[in-house]
């Protein structure tokens, strides 16, 4: 359920989709109880205008820096990296994590380079979660702590709108992270987010760490 701060930003972003793309479904229909289940704002998001969309964020904490890497991903192509630069990423985002008393794997660790030909990516995760799981189940907190309830709102509103971006969680972590910590602070999302760019995923099972390479998947190779 949405808490009332939520449920007028909700009304808020249907008046916005509503001036720049028409209405959608019958005048007077009940709006629907959480975001998870209003597709129209998990969707048409990405149809609306630049200023529509600055519209729809306004209401939220940092909103400015939150549409600063909106923009920058769409403007940006994808550019794929190699296993050497992905793990050097990957070590990085590690050590950063720990800096900030994030609980991570070692950072240097040996760093498995699947096999594709060998693994599927199902297999590969049927019993790994990502390295930085534990960063994704902090990120609330901290947008508590950085920008208070407003900012803990705002970033499960924004959860799966944001994933519908690039169908990636990395993605919307990245661009959430304004809500999360002031200007200019070490960026504990940047890791994983690159790592996505470039064509790879990063997995952590009890056999280790290890990455992923998407990037035949992605289009990012040849």
């Amino acid at each position: 359920m949405l808490s009332p701060e939520q449920r007028k930003w909700q009304r808020h972003w249907h008046e916005v989709f509503d001036a720049a793309l028409g209405p959608d479904g019958p005048p007077g229909e009940p709006l629907p109880d959480d975001i998870d289940t209003d597709f129209r704002l998990q969707f048409e998001l990405w149809d609306l205008p630049a200023e529509a969309r600055a519209r729809a964020f306004s209401v939220f904490p940092n909103a400015a820096g939150m549409l600063a890497r909106i923009d920058a991903h769409r403007s940006a192509p994808p550019s794929a990296i190699d296993a050497d630069e992905a793990t050097r990423i990957l070590r990085d985002g590690l050590k950063l994590l720990r800096r900030l008393g994030i609980e991570s794997p070692e950072p240097d660790a040996a760093v498995a380079v699947l096999d594709t030909g060998k693994v599927s990516l199902h297999d590969a995760f049927s019993k790994a979660d990502s390295p930085f799981i534990e960063l994704h189940d902090a990120l609330h907190d901290m947008a508590l702590r950085e920008t208070g309830e407003a900012g803990k709102d705002a970033y499960f509103f924004l959860s799966e709108p944001l994933y519908r971006l690039a169908a990636s969680y990395a993605v919307a972590h990245w661009i959430c992270w304004p809500l999360c910590a002031q200007p200019g602070a070490p960026d504990a999302t940047e890791a994983e987010y690159r790592l996505w760019r470039g064509g790879w995923s990063a997995g952590w099972s009890e056999e280790g760490v290890f990455l992923f390479d998407r990037r035949e998947e992605f289009g990012l190779t040849g």
